[in-house]
C-alpha cells in the first residue's frame, strides 16, 4: 500500500471514488426512470422524488419532499406505511391498488409497489415506492377488448360482437314478441374494385359505405362487417315484416349513391337478404337464412333485397349442388362450343362465327348459357369458363379453310366482367394466340356495354392492353345504355353489336328504329363496324339494310352449330342475290288495309284500277313502306276524314298514293320530313324519332329498288306521299345507275346536329 499526503491509500481513494461514482449513477436511475417513484423514511416522511412521479400528479419536488406519504397517498397514514413496511421485510416487495392524489385534487387509480431498503432496530429504515398508473393501462385493455370485438378497417363490430347482440336481442323477442330481423347485405362485383383500384380503394370503399349504413338506420340498430364485402344489420322492435324492406331499400338507396375514391368517380350496389325471428330462432340459423336469401336476390339481378321463406334453404341447397356439378363440366369436359355465322348484310359473304358455349348435361342434355353462366360467376368459375372457351375456339377456327372465294374467318369470342377486371387476361391471351397459331386479327373479343360503362376509365385502360395484342374489339349488347353513345368515341373498339332487343323491335317501335338509326350513325362517322344481332325476319333485314348496318347475325341464317355442323355450313354457303320480283300490288295493298283497318277505327278507302300491273319490287320492303304510310296517315288524319289510297301505272312505273286530310306540314317540314332525326309534329304533342327515323326508311327502301319517293303537304289541309316503284328489272337497274349506289348516312342537317348534341364528331371511315 502506498501513502498518500493525507495519510490515505491510493487503493483506498479508488474505493471512495467507485462509492461516489455508483451513487450517483443510482441518483441519475431513480431521477430519470419513467416509473413514478418516491422514497420515504420508516416514518412515512418522502424523502426522495423522480421527475415521473412529479409530473404524474402535478406537484413540484419542493412541495413533496419533507411531507407525509398520505400527500400522496390518502389512504397511507404512518400506520398502514410501516405496516407496508414490514410486510415487505428486508428483501421483499408489498404489491397494492389504491388511488393517488394529484395536486388539483382528482385521484388517479394505481398499482403501488413498496420494497424495503436498510434496517434498523429490526424495521426498514427507508421504503422505495414505485407508483404505476393504472389508467393507462386500462386504456390499453379497453383498447385491446374493442378491437377483438370490432372489425379493423370500418370499426364496426364484428360478427361476434353482432352474434351477441343477436342473441340477447331473440331472447328479448321471445319473451315480449317484438318483432327482430336480421339483414345481410354484400357489395355486388366489389372484387372489381379491389382488382382494378387496388385494395386501398376497396379499403376506403368499405369505410364509406359503414358511414352511410350508420347514418340510414335506425338509432338502435346495429351494423356489422364480417369481412370481406359483407355487412349485417340487426333490427329490433319493427313495426311490422315490411319495415325490414323499407329498411334495405334505403341502405340500397344510400349504398348505390356515387362516391370518389381517390381520383376516381364510382358507384357500388349491393344485395340484401331478410330473414325474420320465427318461433325457436337462433342467431347462426338467422344469418344462414338471410345469406340463402341474399344470394337469391343476386340470382334475380343484384341490386334488390329478397326476403328469407322455406323454399329458399332448398333453392340454395340445389344451388350448391349444381355449382358442383359445374366444377365437375369444367374438369371433366362436358362443356361444349358452338358457332352461330356472322354475314354481311347484303348476304354476300359469311365474315365469321361467334363461339358460344353449351353445357352437355349428363342427365338434362344441352343447356344454353342461360342456364349457368350467372352460377359460374357467383361461384368464381366464370374466369376459367372463359379462358376454356377462348382457347378451344382459337384451337378449332384456326384450323378452318376460308370460305370458297373468301377471307379467313373472323371469330368472335365473349369476354366476361371478370375476366377483363382480372391482372392476367392479356398474358393468358398471348399465350392461348400462341399456341393455337390464330392470327392475332381474326380474333375479335365482345365486351357487353354495362361492363364498360361501371368504369369508363378502368375500361378504356383494359382495352388499350388488349388492343396492342393485335385482337379487334367489339362492344357487345349495345344500345342498352344509350347514354353510352357519347363515351363510344373513348373506347379503343373496333365494332358494336346493336342488342337484339332493338333489333326485335324494328318497324314495330319507334324508339327502336330511332336507337338503331343513332347507333348507326355514330358507329359509321367514328368508322366502327356496325353488327346486328338476333335477325330472325326479312322485315328486320331489310330495315337494317335500310338503315346502313353492315353485318348481322341470327336465326333467319342459321342457328348456332357444332363445330363441325358450322364448318360444313360455311362452305356450303353460296351469296345471296339480293333483288326485286315481280310484285302484284293491287293485292298486297288490299291485304295491308285491311289490317289497318283491323287494328283502328279510322276509315280508309282504297281505289286500285284492277289493271294495275305489276311491279319489281320486293315484297318484304314494299310491305314496310307501306305499312308506315298508313300508320302515319292514320296518325296524323283528321276523325272525321279519310285515309286515301290509290294506285295507277304508266309505261315504266306503278304509283301509290297514301294521304290524310290532317294537319299537314310545312313547307320546312316537307323539306326536312325524310330525315332520320327529323321533329315531327304530334297531334298531341312535339315527339322526335319515329316518323321522321320511319320516313328515312321508306325512302332508303324506295330507293334501293330503284324507285322514289314524294310528298305534297300544306298546314292544316293534310298529306299525301306518293312512292313510284319501276315496272321492270331495266327501269330498276337504269334508275341505279343515274343514282350511283346506296345511301349515305343521312341529310346532313339532322345527322350533323345529332352529333354535335352528343358530342360525337363526323368524319370518314378509318
Amino acid at each position: 500500500m502506498v501513502p498518500t499526503e493525507l495519510g490515505v491509500s491510493r487503493s483506498e481513494l479508488l474505493l471512495l471514488g467507485q462509492h461516489l461514482v455508483g451513487e450517483e449513477l443510482l441518483r441519475r436511475a431513480f431521477e430519470d426512470s419513467p416509473v413514478a417513484s418516491f422514497i420515504a423514511d420508516g416514518e412515512g416522511r418522502i424523502v426522495r422524488v423522480n421527475r415521473a412521479l412529479c409530473v404524474l400528479l402535478g406537484h413540484a419536488e419542493a412541495d413533496l419532499v419533507g411531507a407525509g406519504v398520505a400527500t400522496v397517498l390518502p389512504s397511507a397514514d404512518g400506520a398502514s406505511w410501516r405496516r407496508w413496511g414490514t410486510g415487505a421485510g428486508p428483501h421483499g416487495l408489498t404489491r397494492l391498488e389504491t388511488r393517488c392524489l394529484r395536486r388539483d385534487g382528482s385521484c388517479v387509480a394505481v398499482e403501488l409497489t413498496v420494497s424495503a431498503a436498510g434496517v434498523v432496530e429490526d424495521a426498514p429504515a427507508y421504503l422505495i415506492a414505485q407508483v404505476h398508473d393504472l389508467s393507462r393501462r386500462g386504456a390499453a385493455e379497453r383498447r385491446l377488448a374493442h378491437q377483438a370485438l370490432h372489425d379493423p378497417v370500418t370499426d364496426l363490430p364484428n360478427r361476434t360482437l353482432f352474434l351477441d347482440r343477436l342473441e340477447r336481442g331473440l331472447r328479448r323477442h321471445q319473451h315480449t314478441g317484438a318483432l327482430l330481423a336480421v339483414l345481410f347485405m354484400d357489395l355486388d362485383r366489389f372484387k372489381q374494385i379491389n382488382d382494378s383500384l387496388g385494395h386501398a380503394a376497396g379499403d376506403q370503399v368499405l369505410i364509406e359505405t359503414a358511414h352511410r349504413l350508420r347514418e340510414a338506420l335506425r338509432p338502435g340498430d346495429t351494423v356489422a362487417r364480417f369481412g370481406g364485402d359483407e355487412f349485417a344489420v340487426l333490427c329490433e322492435d319493427l313495426d311490422d315484416e315490411s319495415t325490414a324492406g323499407e329498411i334495405a331499400a334505403r341502405m340500397l338507396r344510400v349504398v348505390s349513391e356515387p362516391m370518389d375514391v381517390g381520383e376516381q368517380r364510382t358507384s357500388v350496389h349491393a344485395s340484401i337478404g331478410i330473414a325474420l325471428a320465427r318461433g325457436g330462432s337462433d342467431g347462426e340459423s338467422m344469418l344462414g337464412d338471410a345469406d340463402f336469401a341474399m344470394y337469391r336476390a343476386k340470382e334475380k339481378g343484384r341490386n334488390r333485397c329478397e326476403v328469407y321463406d322455406a323454399t329458399l334453404r332448398a333453392d340454395a341447397l340445389a344451388r350448391m349442388e349444381q355449382t358442383s356439378a359445374l366444377r365437375h363440366a369444367l374438369e371433366e369436359s362436358e362443356l361444349r362450343i358452338v358457332y352461330q355465322p356472322l354475314l354481311r348484310i347484303d348476304g354476300s359473304a359469311v365474315v365469321g362465327v361467334e363461339a358460344l358455349v353449351r353445357w352437355d348435361h349428363p342427365t338434362m342434355g344441352l343447356l344454353g348459357p342461360e342456364h349457368f353462366i350467372g352460377l359460374a360467376e357467383e361461384s368464381g368459375q366464370m374466369v376459367q369458363l372463359g379462358m376454356w372457351v377462348l382457347r378451344e375456339a382459337c384451337r378449332e377456327v384456326a384450323t378452318w379453310a376460308p370460305p370458297p372465294g373468301g377471307e379467313p374467318l373472323l371469330l368472335s369470342v365473349n369476354l366476361s366482367a371478370q375476366q377483363l377486371a382480372g391482372t392476367g387476361l392479356r398474358d393468358s391471351l398471348r399465350t392461348i394466340l400462341g399456341e393455337t397459331g390464330l392470327d392475332p386479327g381474326r380474333l375479335w373479343l365482345e365486351i357487353t356495354e354495362s361492363v364498360l360503362l361501371d368504369d369508363v376509365d378502368a375500361a378504356v385502360e383494359a382495352l388499350g392492353r388488349l388492343r396492342d395484342l393485335g385482337v379487334r374489339l367489339a362492344i357487345d349488347d349495345f344500345g342498352t345504355g344509350y347514354s353510352s353513345l357519347s363515351y363510344l368515341r373513348r373506347f379503343p373498339v373496333d365494332a358494336v353489336k346493336i342488342d337484339r332487343s332493338f333489333v326485335t323491335g324494328l318497324g314495330r317501335d319507334p324508339a327502336a328504329d330511332a336507337i338503331v338509326a343513332a347507333v348507326v350513325n355514330v358507329s359509321r362517322a367514328l368508322g366502327l363496324t356496325v353488327v346486328a344481332e338476333g335477325v330472325e325476319t326479312d322485315e328486320q333485314l331489310v330495315a337494317l339494310r335500310a338503315l346502313g348496318c353492315e353485318w348481322a347475325q341470327g336465326y333467319l341464317w342459321s342457328e348456332p352449330l357444332s363445330p363441325t355442323a358450322a364448318h360444313r355450313w360455311i362452305r356450303a354457303r353460296r351469296p345471296e342475290v339480293v333483288a326485286g320480283r315481280p310484285l302484284e300490288l293491287g293485292a298486297l295493298l288490299a291485304q295491308r288495309v285491311d289490317a289497318l283497318r283491323r287494328r283502328t277505327d279510322r276509315r280508309v278507302l282504297l281505289e286500285v284500277p284492277s289493271s294495275l300491273p305489276a311491279c319489281f319490287a320486293d315484297a318484304v320492303a314494299v310491305r314496310i313502306v307501306v305499312d308506315h304510310l298508313l300508320a302515319n296517315a292514320a296518325t296524323y288524319s283528321a276523325a272525321d276524314r279519310p285515309v286515301v289510297v290509290t294506285a295507277a301505272a304508266d309505261r315504266r312505273a306503278v304509283r301509290v298514293s297514301v294521304s290524310d286530310f290532317g294537319i299537314g306540314m310545312s313547307g320546312d317540314e316537307v323539306a326536312r320530313c325524310f330525315e332520320q332525326f327529323w321533329q315531327a309534329r304530334a297531334p298531341d304533342s312535339p315527339r322526335t324519332g319515329g316518323v321522321g327515323i320511319g320516313l328515312f326508311i321508306v325512302r332508303s327502301l324506295v330507293e334501293a329498288m330503284g324507285g322514289h319517293v314524294g310528298v305534297r303537304s300544306a298546314v292544316g289541309r293534310g298529306s299525301t306521299f306518293t312512292v313510284v316503284l319501276p315496272r321492270s328489272a331495266w327501269a330498276a337497274a337504269r334508275v341505279h345507275s343515274v343514282q350511283g349506289g346506296a345511301l349515305d348516312l343521312g341529310e346532313p342537317s339532322s345527322v350533323q346536329e345529332f352529333m354535335r348534341q352528343i358530342g360525337v364528331p363526323m368524319r370518314g371511315r378509318r
